[in-house]
């Protein structure tokens, strides 16, 4: 059965898809994916599939990393689909303490932070489809560690402890990279916005410097980049095996969320 309704003719993967689900990378989603047997769209323009969940499902699109990475593959997904629901998810690191790395977080606020700058600027988003105190609550109930808080976008990957102002200040932030640019598509779409990320670097925990300074946009380093950095420094492998570790258990929590949330909406 396909979610898809009313496709353009001759445009594979086109048409109404209800509930549209955005992610950077392939890595923070494999575990829903094949939890939902979802089918690949391989005419979509972007990495992209339609799942079930439930009674209901919709379409999965892959953005790769940054800003500007999001807002182009919004920009294609909601052009192609035309969603009445968007939800942003991925990976997320803790600023403050009382976030744990595989900690769900349902995001209430948004804002970029220029780390030039130190300015935070709040981002206006859509209303969330559901109450988010009712979509925390059955996270919880389900067994699932989950907080509603604010996420704020930056540039890049960031050192966190360098960082003060306004962040401070804050209920419960995550930082991440494209949730601004999404929660911006969601509103120039009309389509409600709900934003989901799991704790993968708790408030103590700093990125590796190579890992924070070589990142780039895109679907996460290749194979020659990551054996580079480990040529050039084989302690590297140790920063890397835990991203990779922490990264695994946040993307098998975010689909264990979504088994939870998605038939809610």
């Amino acid at each position: 059965m396909s979610l898809l309704i009313g496709g353009r003719p001759g445009t594979a993967g086109a048409g109404r898809c209800r509930m549209v689900l955005l992610a950077a990378l392939p890595l923070e989603v494999r575990p829903f994916l094949r939890a939902s047997r979802a089918r690949p769209l391989p005419d979509a323009g972007l990495p992209a599939w339609e799942f079930e969940a439930g009674e209901t499902g919709g379409c999965l699109a892959l953005t790769g990393m940054g800003d500007e990475a999001a807002a182009r593959a919004a920009g294609k997904a909601t052009a192609l689909w035309q969603p009445e629901i968007i939800v942003s998810l991925g990976f997320g690191g803790a600023l403050l303490p009382g976030l744990a790395p595989g900690h769900l977080v349902l995001g209430a606020s948004f804002g970029r932070y220029d780390p030039e700058t130190g300015k935070l600027l709040k981002v206006e988003a859509p209303a969330p489809p559901r109450p988010l105190r009712e979509l925390a609550a059955s996270l919880v109930a389900a067994g699932l560690p989950a907080d509603i808080g604010c996420f704020v976008s930056t540039p890049g990957i960031i050192h966190k402890q360098s960082q003060g102002g306004p962040l401070q200040g804050l209920a419960q932030p995550a930082l991440d990279l494209e949730t601004a640019a999404l929660a911006a598509a969601a509103a120039a779409a009309g389509a409600t916005f709900l934003a989901l990320r799991v704790i993968t670097d708790a408030a103590g925990e700093e990125i590796a410097d190579f890992l924070r300074e070589g990142w780039e946009p895109g679907y996460g380093p290749s194979l020659s980049t990551a054996l580079g950095w480990l040529a050039r420094d084989p302690r590297r492998l140790g920063p890397m095996l835990r991203l990779w570790r922490r990264g695994r258990l946040g993307a098998r929590r975010l689909a264990e969320g979504l088994q939870v949330i998605l038939p809610l909406l």
